[in-house]
């Protein structure tokens, strides 16, 4: 009909698409689904695996983010990532914080195991930089900061994130391994750049092992 015609005029048609509501979108949960599928639909606070990415970019689909809001999604185009096969690698780990030794964990630690962000204004600030990391895919981070059980009760008002505060290096393992945390808080007063440093690579490796 010529009336059907008209109010289609300014939409586009959607490519087929696979709507997950999951918060976490692993490759267990994709996998043999993405047969036909040019785009994934997610939620805007979905975390994607490492390994469903790298599922995601064998199959070349794209990944979208379902604004929560419903008026949003009325009115607004969603976000598309090209994360599933153009787009830059996201790490599995994230570092941020307001240490003045920042820098020095960025040149020590393999670009391929974490991000390390720019020193932050404060220990909020910090925490924001790793919430938005996490809700953009990566997989979990480290925030070094100087007043860490503040940051964690903050950290504990944010339903996607998962924080422990780690007062020693003697402590992580016992974190990791009864805790599943996404977020080790570390105080930048009594932890240094090796110890740091080694705390980053240890929790990537958990992570790899959790994959």
């Amino acid at each position: 009909m010529t009336d059907g015609a008209t109010s289609t005029t300014n939409v586009v048609p959607k490519p087929s698409t696979l709507s997950l509501l999951d918060s976490v979108v692993s490759i267990q949960l994709i996998k043999n689904r993405l047969m036909g599928i040019q785009v994934l639909e997610i939620d805007q606070s979905a975390v994607v695996t490492p390994s469903a990415r790298d599922y995601l970019k064998e199959f070349k689909v794209l990944v979208a983010r379902c604004p929560t809001n419903e008026a949003e999604t009325a009115t607004k185009s969603w976000p598309i990532e090209s994360g599933g096969h153009d787009g830059p690698r996201l790490q599995r780990l994230m570092v941020a914080g307001t240490a003045s030794w920042l820098p020095s964990v960025a040149k020590q630690l393999c670009s391929k195991q974490a991000r390390v962000c720019t020193s932050s204004a404060d220990d909020s600030s910090a925490l924001r930089t790793i919430a938005d990391g996490l809700r953009a895919g990566h997989q979990a981070g480290v925030v070094i900061v100087h007043s860490p059980h503040a940051t964690c009760w903050q950290a504990a008002r944010d339903e996607s994130l998962r924080p422990a505060v780690v007062a020693s290096w003697t402590e992580l393992n016992d974190v990791l391994r009864e805790v599943p945390a996404n977020v080790l808080i570390l105080s930048a007063k009594t932890w240094n750049v090796p110890s740091a440093c080694n705390s980053a690579r240890r929790f990537f490796q958990h992570l790899q092992n959790r994959s």
